[in-house]
């Protein structure tokens, strides 16, 4: 795969500032039920048996020293995956030792503890990972002692909780949401589209809904992510309507936040010009781009079983498919941003999975209208790097009656994909 990797002049001020990084642990467990004589749960018509919100009781940021999170994908066309971050701890004291009765969390240092991660700066707060302990392994030698912590965000929740039922037809979204519900997902811990398709009744028997869900996200072509706050996010395909990109533009020309360095990919990797797709109970739908063949070579995918309800919007979807992938793009592919010198911190941290951005890199004449793709934060020693993982998108822009942008007629006030 022929890559391009092309890195700014060198010479920028050195950094003046970072965030403070709050790191805080959770000590209560996922269910909270009825305890005898507790003045929180054991009162009638009031206790809650259930997934309560954390309260994450416990600071333990000044004992962290190094770490590293990663959430999203690398590539369009791949599946969200499990959100993931590792961070080394010093545990000197034995706070962080499981089962040790002198730790100041005993007995509370268990595997599914909740951990949330949030950057401070010019007084605001802003969330960056949200996950749960998958470990606390000690490591020892003659003069250190440290405990290196595994995290996965709330995929790793979804995947092992299943769910049986009958599910009506209804919008992806709705579904989405029903599914958490089964499994005891907090409503306010939610942030759903409503979607643009409709997916069919179905029964389910002892399914994981994680993957019942990506099943949707995938029929309609969205995405399914846990964000940088814990909630569980579904966003549908609707492309957003004049973006505006002042905030979340990066450039090497001094028009937007610097980078240190970018991926520039041109391949075959996403080319598809003969799409099939069929729904269960319903006929084939194809969708082909003959002048793409004869330029590229036939180049198909087949899927059965989609989640949709009809055959229109099958062929719909087939047609999506087919305007993203039957043409070979120029991709941005990833932005290492350089925020330690640039220090728009504050642009940087609001950015969430699904967010559009334009990239821009004068050398090839890149000017990408992007989506974040993928978000890794890693944190050495005095230092923090922020990665951006992209992929070109659509954006539309429609008239505005007087506005200064979209309302100039014959010019801007139109309503194009």
């Amino acid at each position: 795969m022929p890559i391009l990797v092309l890195i700014p002049k060198a010479g920028a001020e050195a950094p003046t500032g970072l965030p403070t990084l709050l790191i805080e642990l959770d000590t209560n467990g996922w269910l909270i039920g009825p305890v005898l004589d507790d003045p929180l749960t054991a009162q009638l018509d009031s206790a809650v048996l259930g997934p309560v919100p954390a309260t994450f009781d416990e600071d333990i940021s000044p004992y962290f020293r190094t770490g590293d999170t990663h959430r999203g994908a690398q590539r369009e066309l791949q599946r969200v995956e499990a959100g993931t971050a590792s961070l080394t701890l010093d545990n000197r004291d034995g706070r962080f030792t499981p089962f040790n009765v002198s730790s100041p969390y005993y007995p509370n240092v268990l595997p599914m503890r909740r951990i949330r991660i949030r950057a401070l700066w010019d007084a605001n707060t802003y969330p960056v990972y949200y996950g749960f302990v998958e470990g606390w392994p000690v490591q020892f030698n003659d003069t250190d002692t440290t405990t290196q912590v595994s995290l996965v965000d709330g995929f790793k929740v979804l995947s092992l909780a299943f769910v049986s039922g009958d599910f009506p037809e209804q919008a992806s979204g709705a579904r989405v949401a029903a599914i958490l519900d089964a499994v005891g997902w907090l409503a306010d811990e939610t942030d759903i589209d409503v979607g643009v398709t409709t997916v069919p009744a179905i029964t389910l028997a002892n399914v994981s809904a994680l993957e019942h869900i990506q099943q949707i996200e995938h029929a309609e072509a969205g995405r399914f992510f846990i964000g940088r706050d814990g909630k569980a996010v579904f966003r549908d395909r609707t492309a957003q309507v004049n973006p505006d990109f002042t905030d979340r533009t990066w450039a090497d020309d001094g028009t937007g936040m610097s980078y240190r360095d970018v991926v520039i990919v041109c391949d075959d990797e996403l080319i598809l010009n003969d799409v099939h797709l069929t729904r269960e109970g319903g006929v084939e739908q194809v969708a082909s781009d003959l002048a793409s063949q004869n330029e590229f070579g036939l180049r198909s995918s087949a899927e059965t079983g989609i989640q949709l309800s009809d055959d229109i919007q099958v062929a719909d979807r087939a047609d999506v498919t087919l305007l993203r992938y039957s043409q070979p793009v120029q991709r941005l592919a990833q932005l290492d941003d350089d925020a330690m010198q640039h220090e728009h911190w504050d642009r940087v941290l609001a950015r969430e999975l699904n967010d559009y951005a334009l990239a821009i890199e004068t050398q090839t004449a890149t000017a990408q209208v992007s989506t974040i793709e993928g978000i890794s934060h890693s944190w050495p020693a005095s230092e923090w790097w922020v990665t951006l993982d992209m992929s070109p998108t659509v954006i539309e822009q429609a008239g505005i009656l007087d506005d200064a942008t979209f309302g100039l007629l014959d010019s801007t006030a139109i309503l194009a994909r």
